[in-house]
């Protein structure tokens, strides 16, 4: 159970949390296994910055950067909005940051057509936080984002 009792803020992402935001990609577990580096996660999130497509979100804590969101409206067959990338500093596991994020993009975006994310087969923790948030898993693609590596598809409908 999470405990939501950090005060945190939701804001829109810019270009000088870039860095903060690459470094939480580059300490944690997870991204390492698909070969993710502090530089790689930059390049790829000023990419998504220029991208109109691409909604940014992150979470800050005293002005620091605690975790983050990429997402794509309709960007699940052009139809479903797609979470590209959840992410949340270690040391602020638990404390309700990557439901807050999921709040925000669900109270702007569920609506319209759901919304599919991908959790990789061997995160176990994620797939049973996306569980618990109402997603149904729905599917299985092998080898996608990283050969030898399966992701998990997972998918919310729109309320009603």
């Amino acid at each position: 159970m999470t405990r939501d009792t950090l005060a945190v803020q939701i804001g829109s992402m810019k270009r000088k949390h870039v860095e903060a935001c690459a470094s939480i990609m580059g300490r944690l577990g997870v991204f390492k296994k698909y070969k993710y580096t502090s530089a790689a996660a930059r390049a790829m999130l000023e990419c998504a910055l220029k991208d109109r497509r691409s909604k940014l979100v992150i979470a800050t804590h005293h002005r620091t950067v605690v975790g983050f969101v990429w997402f794509v409206p309709r960007g699940a067959f052009d139809r479903s909005g797609y979470l590209r990338l959840l992410a949340v500093d270690a040391p602020f596991h638990g404390q309700g940051i990557g439901r807050r994020l999921m709040n925000f993009l669900e109270k702007r975006h569920l609506h319209s057509g759901g919304i599919v994310l991908l959790a990789s087969s061997f995160n176990d923790d994620a797939q049973g936080f996306y569980e618990r948030l109402g997603y149904r898993l729905v599917g299985e693609l092998p080898n996608y984002v990283y050969k030898g590596l399966n992701e998990r598809i997972y998918f919310k409908p729109p309320p009603g």
